[in-house]
């Protein structure tokens, strides 16, 4: 009796992402979440690695378009009580999400200048994801509770 032999698995291509902040990273082309419209005063970056940070509920997202950009991101939703995201079903589409399972929120940080430990996170415009499909937008909420320069303390991020 003869046993089939086991299918390879195929690897997706990888590549060195440069990061001015985090070193070079070895990302894997299915790693990479695609912006179609890039983010706010970046349009041209459409290519992106988000990365896991060191506290839970902060992550890094590495332009793999241009290495000096990366912005430190929060999960709002564990360190702004109350704090909610209502999406359009426009940007549901952009984004080809089928379940808020596959949906995730963060917030850019603002890093202080030196010699201050008071972060600012935007709750206004946050980065959306969909993890499943690696698709992201930024979206701007209108008028509300929840502003641009949300004070967090750096020690509870790093």
């Amino acid at each position: 009796m003869t046993l089939p032999l086991p299918v390879e698995q195929v690897m997706p291509p990888r590549r060195v992402v440069r990061s001015d902040l985090l070193g070079s990273l070895d990302i894997s082309d299915d790693d990479l979440i695609e912006f179609g419209d890039g983010l706010l005063g970046f349009p041209e970056c459409r290519s992106w690695a988000l990365l896991r940070g060191s506290k839970d509920g902060s992550a890094w997202l590495q332009s793999a378009d241009h290495a000096p950009l990366v912005f430190l991101l929060v999960d709002p939703f564990v360190f702004f009580e109350g704090y909610s995201a209502e999406l359009s079903d426009g940007e549901l589409r952009r984004l080809r999400a089928k379940d808020a399972s596959e949906i995730a929120v963060f917030s850019i940080v603002t890093l202080p200048i030196p010699g201050q430990q008071t972060c600012y996170a935007n709750l206004q415009g946050p980065v959306v994801v969909n993890v499943a499909a690696r698709r992201g937008i930024q979206v701007v909420f209108g008028e509300g509770p929840f502003g641009v320069r949300a004070p967090i303390e750096l020690a509870a991020l790093i």
